[in-house]
């Protein structure tokens, strides 16, 4: 319910990833009254590099964590591409970009960029091992149920739970029940692609003069004829994530779909399949130099449990928000905290 010494929403945000955990950081920042609720015990630092530039870096700078952000990042200038000969194709350049917007782009390991967002909300805000089972509206309040039979009760629920939502599993069991979810919105994700990331530990650079370099090394190779591309980042801790993207066909991407459903956890597909997916594409050549040869090299330099398999699904939906119940991504932070204080 709305607090009643500020009058501002109580807003229950389900989810403690990147999308949750941002948008708890505004609303801390606003003085506005939250909770996330997060189905996991514990978030593991799993990962790649992500690129942050003009779209966050101004939100940074509000929030007072630029300064903070900086040396956790390294700069891109540009990003060079190959064939797998390793032959070069034209390069991406990211001068435009700065001159444009006025910011430069880093590219930052995601679980750096986690830790930062994290410590934003105070750690009694967050409660971890909390699946939600069920959202109600009843005249001006929504409540959240949990698996602990816990009762939750607010103005507004955010669903920043990922690509497999339970709030808008529940949002749209309403809706389409009425007759109210356009067809498209009840139609199964797609998806095209998986993903293997993780990063390397710390690197000497004495051994590998790479991680010496003064911006982000980010080279991305084009499979000829393999279904894979892959792209390597340096980080600004001296340590080297990749991200290898096997492109699948129709038939490669109905067999993931059957083994997303045998598997509890809707993103992470465990230790044996990252394996396997790293004894296949270990020999694919990245153009860094000796040492540093194939992706197997890093694979070798990196703590197995912090190598994940995920999938990436790719789909817009029409519907993103009914009654008191708003989605949001990790691309939907701003629009949705706008959202949250029009609908209500």
């Amino acid at each position: 319910m709305s607090d009643p010494v500020t009058d501002k929403p109580t807003v229950l945000i389900v989810g403690a990833g990147l999308g949750g955990l941002m948008l708890g950081a505004l609303l801390e920042k606003q003085g506005v009254p939250y909770n996330i609720f997060e189905r996991a015990s514990t978030v593991k630092p799993l990962g790649s590099g992500m690129a942050v530039g003009p779209t966050l870096l101004p939100v940074f700078q509000q929030l007072g964590i630029y300064d903070d952000f900086l040396p956790l990042g390294k700069r891109i200038r540009y990003t060079p591409f190959y064939k797998e000969t390793l032959e070069s194709y034209r390069p991406t350049d990211h001068i435009a970009i700065e001159e444009f917007t006025g910011y430069e782009q880093y590219l930052v390991a995601r679980p750096k960029l986690y830790e930062l967002i994290l410590k934003q909300v105070p750690a009694h805000k967050i409660h971890f091992g909390k699946r939600v089972l069920n959202i109600t509206e009843e005249d001006d309040k929504v409540t959240v149920h949990t698996n602990d039979n816990g009762m939750h009760v607010g103005d507004i629920v955010v669903g920043a739970d990922g690509a497999y939502s339970a709030v808008r599993t529940r949002m749209y069991d309403r809706l389409k029940a009425k007759g109210e979810l356009p067809k498209g919105d009840q139609e199964d994700l797609p998806f095209s692609c998986t993903c293997l990331v993780g990063q390397t530990r710390v690197l000497d650079p004495e051994k590998y003069p790479i991680i010496k370099e003064s911006t982000c090394v980010f080279p991305t190779v084009l499979g000829d004829d393999k279904p894979f591309s892959w792209s390597v980042m340096l980080t600004a801790q001296g340590t080297l994530c990749w991200s290898v993207i096997h492109h699948l066909n129709e038939q490669t991407s109905k067999a993931a779909m059957e083994q997303r459903f045998r598997n509890n956890d809707n993103a992470e597909w465990g230790a044996y399949p990252a394996q396997v997916m790293c004894d296949e594409t270990r020999n694919l050549p990245i153009p860094l130099g000796e040492g540093l040869s194939t992706l197997g090299d890093l694979y070798d330099m990196a703590q197995k449990d912090m190598i994940s398999k995920v999938m990436l699904e790719e789909k817009v939906f029409k519907t993103w928000h009914s009654g008191r119940v708003v989605l949001m991504g990790d691309g939907k932070v701003l629009v949705s905290t706008a959202v949250i204080f029009n609908v209500l």
